[in-house]
C-alpha cells in the first residue's frame, strides 16, 4: 500500500510540474538530454555484512518540463562482491522528479531529485531473482563545458525495502559516479 501511496505522489507532482506557472514555465532550449556514467556502489546496514562495495553503470533520458523541473527515468546496472556468499547483480530503475537549483546560463548546475522505482538482486550463482520496491534521492552536480554537454557527478541514496531473504527488512546503497550529460 505504501509503494502505491508514493508512485501515486510522484506522478501527481510530475502532472502538476508540467502544468506549471508561467512565471517559471520557460521554454528549454535543448529540453532533452542523455547522461552515461560509472561509478561504485557502496552497500550499508545489515547487507554490508554480506557484500562488499562494488562497481556500477547507469544511463538516464531526462526531459525539461520547463527550466527548473526535469523528469528523469533512470537505470542502473552494478555487481556487489559477495563477501561470504555469491556475488549480486544489482539492477535499479526510477522514474524521477528533480528540481535544478541553477539558472540556465550557469556553468555549475545542482540537482535535486526523487524518485521511486525497483531494484532487483540477482546472486551470480542461481536464478533467483528479487525485485523490490525503492526510493531514490541525492545530489546531481552538473558541470556544462558547452551548453549541450556536461560532466556530471551523482550522489544518490537508494532506500530498498525488501525482505529478510537478503539480509534486512530494507537496505541502503549509496552509488557514487561520474559521466558525461547530453542536451540535445
Amino acid at each position: 500500500m505504501t509503494r502505491h501511496i508514493w508512485l501515486a505522489s510522484l506522478a501527481a507532482a510530475i502532472l502538476l510540474v508540467g502544468r506549471s506557472s508561467n512565471s517559471v514555465a520557460q521554454t528549454v532550449e535543448n529540453p532533452w538530454s542523455v547522461q552515461v556514467a560509472a561509478g561504485i556502489v557502496f552497500p550499508t546496514g545489515a547487507y554490508a555484512n554480506t557484500a562488499n562495495p562494488g562497481f556500477g553503470l547507469a544511463g538516464t533520458l531526462g526531459y525539461a518540463v520547463n527550466r527548473k523541473w526535469i523528469v528523469l527515468g533512470n537505470f542502473n546496472a552494478g555487481i556487489l562482491k559477495g563477501e561470504v556468499g555469491p556475488d549480486w547483480n544489482l539492477y535499479s530503475y526510477f522514474l524521477k522528479l528533480a528540481y535544478d537549483t541553477g539558472e540556465s546560463s550557469a556553468k555549475w548546475r545542482i540537482l535535486i531529485p526523487l524518485g521511486a522505482g525497483g531494484v532487483t538482486f540477482a546472486p551470480d550463482s542461481d536464478a533467483n531473482s528479487k525485485t523490490y520496491f525503492a526510493l531514490n534521492s541525492g545530489l546531481m552536480f552538473q558541470y556544462y563545458l558547452s551548453p549541450k554537454l556536461a560532466l556530471t557527478f551523482d550522489g544518490l541514496a537508494t532506500l530498498v525495502f525488501s525482505t529478510n531473504e537478503i539480509g534486512s527488512d530494507t537496505i541502503w546503497l549509496f552509488p557514487l559516479s561520474a559521466g558525461l550529460l547530453f542536451r540535445f
